[in-house]
């Protein structure tokens, strides 16, 4: 039986719609733990970054004990308790794990972009040995341990977020131009970047199609596997007063110590709640590495 005029056009759109449909399952179930692991990162940052704000207030003003405590334990009001003034603590601690986690996170992408900056001026020179003058230096500032930099460059400027974000950028960007240099020197030795070089593309051709591509997709596992150490250095950092006034749970920590014996949650809480924070940042960066096979990091801090 002949088909109709229109039928034969018909039946092609919905055959093109139906492959279309299923090579965009095909993508989305290869990319499903990336898929997964970007909600994980969601719902995480949407419950640190869905708290209230400090505002201008000083950490020190939840501290400091003037006349009679207001402190109270923890209990079904305050499941951490409240500060020395009756602040809620939970609120108080969840504000400066964000404050600590955008330090973090800035100064991470910084360091990233500065090393493949960095890094970016010795590859396109067409030379075996172009790598040697940056591993060389690096080695050499990689001598003097990172947080005492860090702490001496805040300890000169007065503990300001800008200078701290500084100050864990240029820590971080010495151990990772070695390793974006050996990246480039592996992605070298593929087989289709020794086919492009005989059909006769250019040096700089070769490194913004063929080198590039491969050495961003593996940046990401970078950011997030040190976002958790950056996060510890700031801690640290603040815990030993180089960040000024401004909420920082190190701080929080220094400053529960006085009342260790009267009201011990003012120390204990704060920690362990970092700990559940830097544990989970820990997992997803783990993951988020394996999944972009970005390999093995040299230690930080």
């Amino acid at each position: 039986m002949p088909l109709e005029p229109d039928s034969a056009p018909m039946n092609r759109r919905q055959s093109q719609m139906a492959h279309s449909f299923r090579a965009a399952l095909v993508k989305l179930w290869k990319i499903r733990r990336v898929i997964v692991l970007a909600a994980l990162y969601l719902v995480f940052f949407l419950w640190l970054f869905s708290g209230e704000t400090m505002g201008n207030q000083r950490l020190p003003e939840h501290f400091e004990l003037r006349g009679a405590p207001a402190w109270q334990a923890p209990g079904p009001g305050h499941p951490f308790g409240t500060a020395v003034n009756g602040a809620d603590l939970y609120g108080l601690t969840r504000f400066a794990l964000a404050t600590g986690v955008s330090v973090a996170v800035l100064a991470v992408s910084l360091a990233i972009g500065a090393a493949l900056l960095v890094t970016s001026l010795f590859v396109f020179e067409d030379r075996e040995n172009r790598f040697e003058r940056l591993e060389r230096f690096c080695r050499a500032c990689g001598m003097v341990p990172g947080l005492s930099l860090a702490a001496i460059l805040l300890a000169g400027g007065g503990g300001g977020r800008l200078l701290e974000v500084l100050g864990l950028t240029a820590v971080l960007v010495i151990p990772l131009c070695p390793v974006l240099a050996r990246w480039f020197r592996e992605s070298e030795e593929d087989f289709d970047l020794v086919a492009a070089r005989i059909l006769g593309l250019s040096r700089r051709d070769v490194v913004l199609q063929r080198l590039m591509p491969g050495v961003l997709r593996r940046l990401p596992g970078v950011f997030a596997v040190w976002v958790p150490h950056a996060l510890l250095a700031e801690m640290a950092l603040s815990f030993l007063g180089l960040t000024g006034e401004r909420p920082g749970v190190g701080a929080m920590i220094a400053l529960g110590q006085d009342y260790l014996i009267e009201a011990p949650w003012m120390a204990i809480y704060p920690g362990f709640l970092a700990a559940v924070v830097v544990m989970i940042l820990s997992f997803l960066g783990w993951r988020v590495s394996a999944a972009l096979r970005t390999g093995p990091l040299p230690p930080v801090m």
